[in-house]
């Protein structure tokens, strides 16, 4: 690679062709359409920058960018790079990259019609980019095709939601650096009324159409801007047709609804060899319709229409004839196509598309126009392809801008086809003398033929001679002029319809009187022979011109038809005739007697059997139809006729405005010279009326595209040098005599027609200056400033008919100013004007009464404004103070508000101009005259009204050009401190409004808001220095505890306020927009926030002193100053925190020597306002780095007050906490996951509890109740009320601030309000059943209303729901929830979730895989660890989720209130799975091993931070504890957990006998006959010999024994389950029982032959004995049926003692069989793996208790005995002190034990009361003696479900179940699987093993 060098400067600006991207950290990532800064090149590669980002450079590929020619400037030492493209092409390529990203998201968010329209919209910019940068277009279509795209750009960015594009009057992007404010604004309003309609159209368009045609509707409709005259530019490519003869091809554009051709023809010649017949023309045959204007776009339907008339013999049958009659002009057929879309502007036109017209030839019989119409009505015809290729283009203007504009057009033979008529327009010069002839029909009798004629007619135009003028007939554009005109022939047809029009263009030169049309008419023979022996049979005239001198009048003509008598014709005679029947009937031509009409003369005789209609059209510039008119244009005939020129100049007043229009410069040539030539004075005032309605005409809006034509006039054509003076008197007599009543008409019409008038005398004094060289000045000065104190003095009258007079003048008089101007000599020109113009016109306009006119006093205000007069400064100078005069008093009358605002908008504009400057002293003179004015106008005006916006842009326009010096003076200029007080609190009130959310300007006006807010910065820096220089005296305290403030604080508080309200308003919030927008931003006024905060930093220390005044109540501003994300803004401001720290703590204390020593209200705020503004979107990671870091470093660096410094310290840590705390809840506040929201609550509530701010504690425990009863988390939401109704208090005092409820505002009352949260938590805990809390709120109550408020009325109450509450805890069903552990490991989950474990607390009927499908789907990118092994430290820091999810059994907590008492199922089952901490779950260490005795456990105990149910469900473990478990302890589980799960679902069908039977059979058959791992069979090794011989230790002995007792408690479940069963089942589950029964008794079987465990025998009943040998007292006899105790009884939980289960071993070699073996061990110490070490004291004292009572009873024999009651583990054993406490010794003496309901009372022994349902719980072991070593009955393990309760725990009685038999519950849901929960309640307490 070569080395790296700069480029030059044609390389410095490129575009990415391709997509570049590179892992390589030097390489610049690139997208297609990126455009790039080249700063170095080499051989292959360039190095630079993306202007997206401009801080990242690197290299990329050459190749892969495409390089565009810019200019390079420098600025600031940094290249500048401009692209020489045109702006609008940057535009485009700007927008179509601002809307690529947002046009995708129109889909997503399914905005299907927008998503399309932009689509569209995109495609046609990047067209209309191609098209301009192809520079193939002229500069109207370049012009035509920016403002397309303007409309479209605006379009999108409406519909995107952008900012409003505002453009000049070109569509260029406005500048608003070189525009005024005033101009900013108007085209911000401008743009919006103009979007509004083209979106309003669009919209319309789109309903009505296709989005594609709307569009091009739409655009084709705002592309083309008319003007008054256009053009159809045609050009015909070809012309398929077989004619076989050559032929005229007349187009022409045809009114289908007047029936009528609107314009000329256009005539081709096509040939017999298909192609023109002059082959120059050859792809060069053009017209172009012209004269076109907006009356011709309101017509309905226009066509374009092609004649095709045959050019050969009559009959093209006979073509090859050569005896025939050549030259016949024959009708063939008509072409025709629907041009209106065109001439309308609906549809676009191209000159390169081609449209095809079909072509229909015409019948034997059928005319031309037959056929337009038959084509026009729409009947189809068979073209078969024949037809005409043309192509088409609307241009705009006359024909001279067309030829300017499109000199291309004209290159060739261009043929120009006028419309038949005038023009919208009749410009000077344009001279035309044309008559349009239309032969429309005729109507000839066939005499002595035997056939109708074949009619010719041949026209010419003859004078009073009866010669034939030469080439004065046009057939159309594009031929030659000729001297006769031959017709169409139509086969024998007698009544033939021409409709034929021909142009006769007459000479003006010509004398026009005697012209005449003469038409022959001949037969045309088919053969030549006989049509030469034909001669013309009749002939026809009509004059041009009548006897008055007036032309032919524009209508249809009948004209007579005479018959030729003569050889020769003599005019003279024949002229005299009567031409038309009008004319015959006015002259009484009849024969006397005959009633015949005989007419003859100069050869001819009138036939009235023969006829013709003609219609003619005049346009001519010097005829007319009008006598009067003629007459004036004729004067100098008439001109000593007085009597008949005073009659034509009154009734001149009377002609028709197009007439006069027609003839404007004759007409006003002729008035002058009349004017002139007469010297009475009544003359003069009749023709300066004349010339009032003339120029009155003019200015009337029907005619108002003449009065270019009069300007022209006036400037080229005007040639009365001395018609000034004349004008001058007649107008002054005029003004003088405004009072009388004759004259009030006239001079109103003169008001109105001033500016002409005044026109036409200064161009006369000019000319008569040019020729006498300057002579007269000083009288025509003289007489003009009489002319101007005349109209002045009339200004004075107060009559009311001279109102309309006086409007009329202040109307229009401005309009005259820079007329009047022009007459004056330079040098002496600034004198005049402000010694006497400006006093006259001053004067003129304050002369008007004040209460009169005031609105034209306004308007003419306004006028002044814009009259060349005011860009003079010494004017202005004059003007200026009296205009603000006038507004300001209106202003201040709230009057003409809108025009008062339109004045100063003018003014201001007018002094933004560079044109008019200097403007110092004019910003001087607003300054001081109506800026205070207008300050006030915006604060008073509704901010609905439009008016808001226009005095808002007026006000910054005049802060904009003020300078430094302007605001000194303005300050300086107040007369007292207190009044210039009153200015800064006003103007720093009205910024603040102005930046705020409901500021005056939409919030798309971006262009405008930025404006403004550039003009705010400004002042406010200005004004900063007033306040410090003029406000910083030392405040004045507070005088009241109201909160009264002194002037200065309130004007110091104003400012800072303001200020904060700047920089944080939404429109400086750079980082929320696009790069190109913020790069946009940044270029033209930086970032502002930056400025105003360093700003407010220097205000704030230089406040002094007084800065403790402002604390706390800045801290909220500051702090959210320094949110905002500008890192130097930031740098700049959080010290101010620190000062304002120090300066609370040195405050000195009132009435005290010491200082304050704390900064508790920094403090306080700081957390307060850090809490609202942090959730509401403000804050990130630097700004919590910053303010650690800075707010350290000065707390550490203050080493002068220690004190400040640690509390300083400790406050910076604390805002540490907590800004983390916010901003994670912060960025979940937003997630749809609600749980995640409720741990951030969480967590800010405990760091709100730890620092003690209650008032923030409350707020986020409303939030998380809320939240929870959103998500009908009842429970949760009931336990969050218990934490707020702590707080309170049972007393009657009145809450605090901070206490009151939202939800309860009317509460003011601790008691009555912790009363209502009472109800609340009654109600949320009834709704999540969780009955026991509700018991315990109810308990509350009663003991209030009971013994504080004695109010039994409540206390019934709620004594009924407590009531209602036990009794649904005993009926009710409820199911168990599930409890899991989660583990979220790795860096990618939030903060609060990294690598940490949680106990979540599962929904109703929610398994695990249910859980985990929702975890799953909250984090769908995490991946599920399948082991339960820790993570490691690979998984820890991975930027990844790992979620570890598994199933937890909760372990009971100690209950000491059921100690020692028979406690039902269905109560002791709420408190398994509720208000637990502690959890558990096991995992094989060895997952595929197959011996059962390797199958060891890893068992987890887990403990929360807080119990569950809590405020959340679910709370981080705190703490974890690991222990093997071995293979006999699981097996004991295993069977122990199937015991639990028959347990329950006996208790379930003793509660509710409806339920059914079969998952209970289920159950049953896997025990008896398991399919799956075996069953019981499954741990035969662990009850043979041989297992303890190998394992010969005490703790084995104990499980073996503990593992046959479960097995014989397993059995009774079964033996009770079968007997439930038997009575259950249906006939049909008989051979089911019969089947389980006997594969019961195999069981039983089995279990006595090889597993040691001696069952008597299995009875046809299946119930089941165990042989013993002591026997036990059987006082306490239990049935069958009586309901399981408590299980507190049977729980162990760690921490507690191990419960042993007393059960006997028989050796077999011993004879005797011991009741009791207890092995006294001191130094026994705990199992491996065990959490509580065995105690084998209180085996001992168990021991030693049950021998005693053996005596007592006198029954102990050696006989063995039956157990038939299972043998459960399910509560362990109470301790003996606990059962020593609760009874008598003398009750358990004299009453013994009893055991199974079926087994003999004298055979029972020890071992039977260990299957009894109160089991005995050993707590400690006590050493003592004893006789043999059996091993102790197997312990509880403590990991069982059922644990931690008092290890003194007595047997007593069983209580019977409160629900009788035939007593029911709700129907409860099917019973879960056997290794399930039960739900019919109370299911057994779950043994949750991990297999």
């Amino acid at each position: 690679m070569t080395r790296w060098c700069p480029t030059d400067g044609r390389t410095k600006y490129g575009v990415a062709i391709c997509n570049f991207k590179s892992r390589d950290q030097h390489c610049l990532t690139l997208s297609v359409g990126d455009t790039v800064h080249i700063l170095e090149q080499s051989d292959d590669w360039f190095r630079g920058y993306c202007f997206r980002n401009k801080a990242l450079k690197g290299i990329f590929p050459r190749c892969y960018i495409h390089i565009k020619e810019a200019s390079v400037t420098v600025e600031s030492s940094q290249e500048c790079i401009h692209p020489k493209e045109p702006p609008i092409v940057q535009e485009i390529s700007s927008v179509l990259r601002e809307w690529s990203s947002m046009w995708k998201q129109l889909f997503v968010v399914r905005r299907k019609k927008d998503f399309e329209k932009i689509r569209d919209m995109m495609h046609s910019l990047i067209n209309s980019r191609r098209l301009i940068l192809s520079r193939k277009l002229t500069n109207e279509e370049v012009r035509d095709l920016q403002q397309k795209v303007t409309t479209e750009i605006d379009l999108g960015n409406v519909l995107l939601e952008l900012d409003l594009v505002v453009r000049d009057d070109k569509s260029n992007i406005l500048d608003p650096e070189k525009s005024s404010a005033i101009e900013v604004y108007r085209q911000h309003v401008e743009a919006t009324e103009r979007v509004q309609t083209e979106r309003v159209s669009d919209e319309q368009d789109f309903e009505e159409e296709t989005v594609q045609k709307s569009r091009t509707e739409s655009e084709s409709e705002q592309k083309i801007v008319w003007r008054s005259t256009y053009n159809l530019y045609v050009t015909v490519r070809n012309f398929v047709c077989r004619v076989g003869e050559e032929s005229e091809l007349l187009m022409t554009l045809y009114d289908v609804k007047q029936s009528k051709f609107i314009s000329e023809n256009y005539v081709v010649r096509w040939g017999t060899k298909g192609m023109p017949k002059d082959l120059d023309k050859l792809n060069n045959l053009r017209v172009l319709f012209t004269d076109l204007g907006p009356k011709d776009r309101l017509r309905e339907k226009v066509y374009l229409v092609c004649q095709v008339i045959r050019l050969g013999v009559m009959d093209p049958k006979d073509i090859e004839n050569k005896k025939l009659t050549q030259g016949l002009r024959r009708p063939f057929g008509v072409a025709a196509m629907d041009v209106t879309s065109y001439i309308q502007g609906a549809e676009d036109t191209d000159e390169d598309k081609q449209h095809f017209i079909p072509f229909f030839q015409c019948g034997e019989k059928e005319s031309l126009e037959g056929v337009i119409k038959k084509v026009l009505g729409g009947k189809e015809v068979n073209h078969k392809g024949q037809g005409l290729w043309v192509s088409m283009e609307i241009l705009q203007g006359d024909i001279k801008q067309v030829r300017e504009e499109n000199p291309q057009l004209f290159l060739g033979s261009t043929a120009v086809a006028r419309k038949m008529g005038f023009p919208e327009v009749i410009m000077p010069g344009d001279v035309r003398n044309d008559i349009y002839v239309t032969l429309l029909g005729g109507e000839f009798n066939k005499y002595s033929k035997t056939s109708d004629k074949n009619v010719e007619v041949t026209m010419h135009v003859c004078n009073h001679k009866g010669e034939i003028l030469e080439n004065v007939i046009s057939l159309g554009a594009g031929e030659r002029l000729i001297s006769e005109y031959k017709s169409v022939i139509y086969y024998h047809e007698d009544k033939p319809r021409w409709h034929e029009t021909v142009k006769v263009a007459i000479s003006i030169e010509e004398e026009f009187r005697g012209l005449h049309l003469k038409f022959m008419y001949k037969h045309r023979s088919s053969t030549e022979a006989k049509d030469r022996q034909e001669k013309v049979f009749g002939m026809s005239f009509v004059k041009l011109m009548n006897e008055n001198g007036t032309t032919l009048g524009d209508t249809d003509h009948e004209i007579l038809v005479y018959k030729i008598e003569a050889k020769k014709l003599d005019p003279s005679k024949y002229l005299d005739l009567p031409t038309t029947r009008d004319d015959l009937e006015n002259r009484g031509y009849l024969q006397s007697g005959s009633g015949k009409l005989v007419v003859q003369g100069g050869g001819l005789t009138l036939s009235l059997r023969d006829s013709i209609q003609i219609s003619s059209l005049v346009c001519s510039t010097k005829l007319t139809h009008n006598v009067d008119l003629l007459g004036l244009l004729k004067w100098q005939e008439i001109i000593n006729h007085k009597k008949l020129l005073k009659s034509h100049l009154d009734s001149i007043m009377k002609v028709d405005g197009e007439e006069i229009v027609k003839f404007l410069q004759d007409l006003l040539d002729s008035l002058f010279s009349i004017m002139m030539q007469t010297t009475s004075e009544a003359f003069d005032n009749l023709v300066f009326d004349g010339l009032v309605h003339i120029i009155a005409l003019i200015s009337d809006r029907k005619y108002h595209q003449f009065r270019r034509v009069l300007d022209a006039y006036i400037e080229t054509n005007f040639s009365f040098a001395m018609a000034y003076n004349k004008l001058l008197v007649i107008f002054k007599f005029y003004i003088d005599n405004a009072n009388e009543k004759a004259q009030q008409d006239s001079l109103l019409k003169a008001m109105k027609s001033i500016e002409y008038i005044i026109k036409f005398i200064i161009r006369s004094r000019l000319l008569f200056s040019a020729i006498n060289e300057g002579r007269g000045k000083q009288q025509f000065e003289i007489s003009m400033k009489q002319l101007l104190q005349s109209i002045n003095g009339m200004m004075l009258f107060k009559e009311d008919n001279t109102l309309l007079v006086q409007g009329a003048a202040l109307k229009y008089m401005c309009s005259t100013v820079s007329l009047v101007m022009t007459v004056f000599d330079p040098l002496e020109l600034s004198h005049l004007l402000v010694d006497f113009i400006d006093n006259v016109l001053v004067d003129f306009i304050d002369n008007v009464p004040r209460d009169r006119l005031t609105h034209q006093k306004m308007t003419c205000v306004d006028d002044l404004v814009h009259t060349e007069l005011f860009k003079l400064a010494d004017c202005r100078a004059v003007l200026l103070p009296k205009m603000l005069q006038m507004t300001k008093e209106l202003m201040e009358r709230d009057e003409e508000s809108e025009l008062c605002a339109r004045i100063l908008s003018d003014i201001m504009h007018h002094l933004h101009s560079p044109q008019t400057s200097p403007h110092d002293s004019d910003i001087e003179i607003v300054m001081l005259q109506i800026l205070r004015t207008v300050i006030q106008t915006v604060i008073a005006t509704d901010r609905c009204s439009s008016l808001t916006g226009h005095y808002v842009a007026i006000m910054i326009s005049i802060l904009r050009q003020m300078t430094e010096s302007h605001y000194n003076t303005y300050v300086n200029n107040f007369a007292t401190q207190i009044d210039l007080l009153d200015f800064l609190i006003e103007i720093l009130m009205l910024f603040q409004d102005l930046v705020g959310k409901d500021g005056v300007y939409k919030s798309d006006w971006r262009e405008m808001t930025l404006l403004q807010n550039s003009v705010i910065l400004k002042s406010l820096r200005l004004f900063a220095a007033t306040i410090k220089e003029k406000f910083f005296s030392p405040f004045e305290q507070q005088r009241t505890s109201g909160g009264y403030r002194s002037p200065e604080m309130q004007l110091w508080s104003n400012f800072f306020h303001c200020a904060i309200s700047f920089l944080t308003q939404e429109a400086l919030q750079l980082e929320n927009f696009s790069s190109s927008k913020r790069q946009k931003i940044i270029s033209r006024y930086k970032d502002m926030r930056r400025e105003m905060g360093f700003e407010i930093r220097a205000m704030w220390f230089s406040l002094g002193p007084n800065r403790i005044l402002f604390i706390p109540e800045m801290v909220g501003p500051f702090l959210e100053m320094t949110l905002i994300p500008e890192i130097e803004l930031r740098k700049a401001t959080i010290p101010m925190f620190f000062d304002m720290m120090h300066v609370e703590f040195t405050q000195p204390v009132p009435n005290s020597n010491r200082l304050q020593g704390n900064f508790h209200q920094v403090e306080n705020e700081v957390i307060t306002q850090l809490d609202a503004l942090v959730e509401g979107g403000r804050g990130d990671q630097q700004y919590m780095e910053l303010v650690y870091d800075i707010l350290h470093m000065l707390c550490e660096k203050h080493t002068d007050i220690k004190e400040l410094r640690e509390q300083g310290l400790a406050f910076v840590e604390m805002i540490k906490n907590l800004l983390q705390r916010l901003m994670e809840y912060r960025h979940i506040i937003l997630d749809e996951n609600k749980e995640h929201r409720m741990s951030c609550i969480v967590n800010l509530l405990n760091f709100y509890h730890n620092i003690g701010r209650q008032q923030m504690y409350i707020r986020y425990l409303n939030k998380l109740c809320d939240l929870h009863l959103s998500c009908d988390n009842y429970t949760e939401a009931a336990f969050t009320l218990m934490l707020y109704s702590k707080l309170l208090q049972w007393t009657e005092e009145p809450l605090h601030p901070m206490l009151i409820s939202k939800k309860y505002p009317s509460i003011t009352c601790n008691q009555a309000l912790k009363e209502q949260l009472y109800y609340d938590m009654i109600d949320f805990f009834d709704k999540g059943k969780m009955f026991e809390k509700g018991i315990e709120m109810c308990k509350e109550l009663v003991k209030l209303y009971e013994t504080e408020q004695f109010d039994y009325q409540k206390l019934s109450d709620v004594l009924r729901k407590q009531a209602g509450f036990y009794d649904c805890i005993l009926r009710q069903m409820r199911p168990d929830p599930e409890y899991f552990r989660v583990g979220y490991y790795g860096r990618g989950f939030p903060s609060f979730l990294q690598n940490k474990v949680f106990i979540y607390r599962g929904k109703e009927y929610e398994r695990l895989s249910d859980f985990n499908a929702r975890l799953q789907n909250l984090f769908p990118n995490a991946q599920l660890m399948r082991t339960l092994s820790a993570p490691g430290e690979d998984i820890l820091q991975s930027p990844n989720q790992y979620l570890q999810i598994n199933a937890v059994s909760p372990i009971m907590q100690d209950k000491e209130r059921f100690a020692n008492k028979k406690v039902s199922e269905q109560i002791l089952k709420y408190y398994t799975v509720n208000d637990v901490q502690k959890f558990t779950y096991s995992r094989p260490i060895q997952e595929d091993s197959n011996d059962i005795t390797t199958l060891y456990l890893e068992r987890t105990n887990l403990l929360t931070e807080y119990p569950l149910p809590g405020i959340l469900r679910w709370f981080q473990v705190t703490s974890t504890e690991t222990f093997q478990v071995t293979p006999l302890e699981n097996a004991i589980e295993t069977i122990d957990g199937k015991n639990k799960a028959l347990q329950s679902m006996l208790s379930q069908h003793k509660v509710d006998p409806s339920l059914r039977i079969d998952p209970l059979g289920l159950t049953l058959n896997g025990v008896v006959d398991p399919s799956v791992n075996g069953g019981i069979t499954k741990y035969k090794v662990f009850y043979t010999e041989d297992y303890l011989k190998r394992n010969a230790t005490e703790k084995d002995f104990e499980l073996v024994m503990k593992l046959k007792s479960t097995t014989l408690q397993q059995i009774k479940l079964v033996q009770e389950g079968l007997k439930l069963h038997r009575r259950k089942a249906p006939e049909s589950l008989r051979p089911f029982h019969n089947h389980m029964e006997s594969r019961f008794r195999e069981l039983c079987k089995i279990l006595e032959k090889d597993y040691g465990i001696h069952i008597s025998k299995v009875n046809e009943s299946g119930n089941v004995s165990l042989k013993r040998n002591q026997s036990m007292p059987s006082s306490t006899y239990i049935t069958g049926t009586v309901t399981r105790h408590s299980d507190i009884g049977v729980q162990s939980v760690p921490g507690t003692p191990e419960n042993i289960s007393m059960l006997n071993k028989t050796p077999p070699s011993s004879g005797r069989v011991q009741s009791v073996w207890v092995k006294p061990d001191p130094q026994r110490s705990p199992a491996k793996g065990s959490l509580i070490p065995t105690k084998v004291g209180n085996i001992i004292r168990r021991a030693s208790h049950v021998s005693d009572s053996l005596r007592g009873s006198g029954a102990l024999t050696e006989q063995p005995i039956e157990l038939s009651q299972q043998l459960t583990p399910k509560r362990p054993p109470r301790p003996e002190n606990d059962k020593r406490g609760s009874r008598g010794s003398a009750h358990f003496r004299d009453q013994p034990l009893s055991l199974l309901n079926n087994m003999n009372s004298s055979s029972t022994s020890l071992a039977s009361s260990a299957s009894n349902a109160s089991t005995t719980t050993v707590s400690d072991f006590e050493e003592t003696e004893i006789v043999e070593e059996p091993p102790p009955l197997p312990e509880k393990a403590s990991y069982a479900d059922y644990t931690n309760v008092s290890s003194e725990i007595p047997p007593i009685p069983q209580r019977i179940s409160p629900l009788r038999p035939n007593q029911k519950k709700d129907k409860a849901p099917p019973p879960l699987p056997v290794q399930e929960e039960e739900e019919n309640g109370p299911p057994a307490l779950p043994q949750k093993t991990i297999h």
